[in-house]
């Protein structure tokens, strides 16, 4: 679809009744990330998983395009109004959450429930470890270097790529790589999102949240490196509605990790809360 800020590639997925669910992957993830889960889902729900302009996306945006998290949000919106989606469920996992939390935030009324998976939030954005890499991509050559990088085998595997954020085969997402070593117009994309990051942007979300009165998901990873299980509670609480559940055997990307387990947690949740 043509957006203002550029192409967006989506995928719509099975049918159901109630409002569709929208995903929003991770840093450097692709939409296929979701396809495990999105296939157990699709039996009874309309899923909707779109190339998000997060690093792994094949088209780059216009190079006037905003996109800052907020600009992102805006971009969610906007997909929604093209989709013809008056609401839909949000499902956001790593900086995913993030930017789902920022349209919740600013949109209330577009997001018929939320479902937040091991993701930034309030002063942790982006997480410590990736705090200096985020603010260095400013730099020329820094994105397209740390693209080089993770299109290695060996750095992608390691806890300085994806190993960071899985805990079973990083070597399998190795195509997500490929469109920003290959690409100067998506490393501009990644450039505009990582500088644009700003814990202030999800702190003053955090502060809207105790007014969202509809069904909050919080999924947390019992091995996640980047996201404390402390932060996952505190914001689960934040909510009127919120629900804490924990994921055993995972990293931050729960959808790569346990897809099995997080599609059974969202398909309750759907079934029993988000569609009443």
């Amino acid at each position: 679809m043509e957006t203002s800020r550029g192409t967006v590639r989506y995928w719509t997925h099975g049918s159901g009744p109630g409002p569709a669910v929208v995903f929003l992957q991770g840093f450097l993830a692709g939409p296929d990330v979701w396809t495990p889960v999105v296939s157990e889902l699709a039996g009874r729900h309309r899923c909707i998983t779109v190339d998000w302009p997060f690093g792994a996306h094949t088209l780059p945006m216009r190079a006037d395009a905003d996109l800052s998290p907020p600009g992102v949000a805006e971009l969610v919106v906007e997909v929604l109004d093209l989709l013809g989606e008056s609401s839909a469920v949000l499902v956001g996992n790593d900086s995913g959450g993030a930017i789902a939390q920022l349209v919740t935030a600013a949109h209330p009324d577009r997001v018929a429930a939320l479902a937040l998976v091991a993701c930034d939030a309030f002063e942790v954005f982006p997480p410590g470890a990736y705090r200096l890499l985020f603010r260095l991509a400013a730099v020329p050559g820094v994105v397209r270097a740390m693209a080089a990088a993770m299109n290695v085998p060996v750095v992608a595997r390691s806890r300085a790529g994806f190993g960071a954020v899985m805990e079973r085969g990083p070597g399998s997402v190795r195509h997500w790589t490929v469109p920003a070593a290959g690409d100067a117009g998506v490393r501009r994309d990644i450039a505009k999102l990582m500088t644009g990051a700003s814990r202030a942007q999800t702190l003053a979300a955090a502060r809207t949240f105790g007014r969202y009165d509809r069904p909050v998901l919080v999924v947390w990873a019992d091995r996640d490196r980047l996201f404390p299980l402390r932060l996952g509670r505190r914001l689960a609480e934040a909510f009127p509605r919120g629900r804490l559940e924990v994921v055993a055997g995972s990293g931050t990307f729960v959808p790569h990790d346990r897809p099995e387990r997080l599609a059974e947690l969202l398909a309750g949740f759907l079934d029993h809360q988000a569609v009443r």
